[in-house]
């Protein structure tokens, strides 16, 4: 039996700037990419494709909210769960940029007393924040009639044109407009202003559906620390383990079927548009590309 790895390097083709230096950094990566097949699928999301890796149904909106909060232990059974994450949403002329927790540095005793005061404010109307972790909180509803943008297609970008649609949308926008009022008057907020830390000052919905079905597929084992891909595996009963060093999985893989391994660290300076921390990571993930 020959073993399969799927590597999976989400950010891989770059912010893709005008800049020449970029396209000399990348040129190993090109001379590396050479051999490789494109499928006909290369158009998928990184959740869409972890999905048909998993032998899921890949056809309907990925509910990455639901999927992901399984990483944290909690299965939603039959509710809708949102991501209700905390960002920063900072004012430039007539729209607002979005930035998300790889730049607010949230406590974990701020990210508790925010979600306190959230809750105790929706507390009437029967919405309540399930936080995971101080950068990862959730809501849980009957049912999600709205379509939305992840929140790592809205980082740097202006988010007037993402806003949730569909027919609770209005409901959405209303509630997201109310919880920026709360957090503008939160003392955790008026405490990071006076350490020169920027506010939390809203929350982005995203990633709303009900846990799919589970796939058929002949995976062994997953190497990641991704929340939904983690999900995935225990939604799949797929062993889920931590990222050693690329020969470690060579070595470890060598009787199994199928593995994968997920790779981030360049996808949040992919989607900020960072060249300089893109081309960081791209260093790391040599060695497994050459693997």
């Amino acid at each position: 039996m020959s073993a399969r790895l799927s590597i999976v390097v989400p950010g891989l083709c770059g912010p893709l700037p005008q800049q020449e230096s970029v396209g000399t950094a990348a040129d190993r990566l090109l001379e590396l990419l050479k051999t490789s097949r494109q499928s006909s699928d290369a158009a998928k999301s990184y959740s869409q494709k972890l999905m048909q890796l998993f032998g899921m149904t890949t056809n309907k909106p990925v509910a990455e909210a639901a999927i992901s909060l399984l990483r944290y232990g909690i299965d939603a059974g039959n509710d809708c769960v949102l991501h209700a994450d905390p960002v920063n949403l900072m004012a430039d002329m007539d729209h607002a940029i979005l930035s998300d927790c790889q730049v607010l540095d949230i406590r974990p005793d701020e990210a508790q007393q925010l979600v306190e005061e959230i809750n105790t404010h929706f507390a009437d109307d029967g919405l309540q924040l399930v936080q995971a972790d101080a950068n990862n909180w959730f809501i849980r509803l009957q049912a999600c009639e709205l379509s939305t943008t992840p929140l790592y297609n809205a980082v740097g970008r202006n988010i007037n044109r993402l806003l949730p649609t569909g027919a609770e949308a209005d409901r959405w926008k209303r509630f997201m407009n109310e919880v920026q009022m709360l957090l503008h008057s939160s003392s955790v907020n008026q405490q990071r202003e006076q350490r020169g830390v920027i506010p939390v000052n809203s929350l982005w919905l995203w990633g709303e559906g009900m846990l799919p079905e589970r796939g058929d597929s002949k995976l062994s084992i997953i190497f990641t620390e991704d929340d939904f891909a983690s999900g995935l595996a225990r939604l799949n009963e797929v062993e889920c383990v931590p990222i050693p060093e690329a020969a470690e999985v060579i070595n470890t893989i060598k009787n199994m079927e199928h593995s994968i391994v997920v790779l981030k660290q360049m996808f949040t300076p992919c989607n900020y548009g960072d060249v300089p921390l893109w081309m960081q990571a791209l260093e790391g993930v040599y060695p497994w590309l050459a693997a």
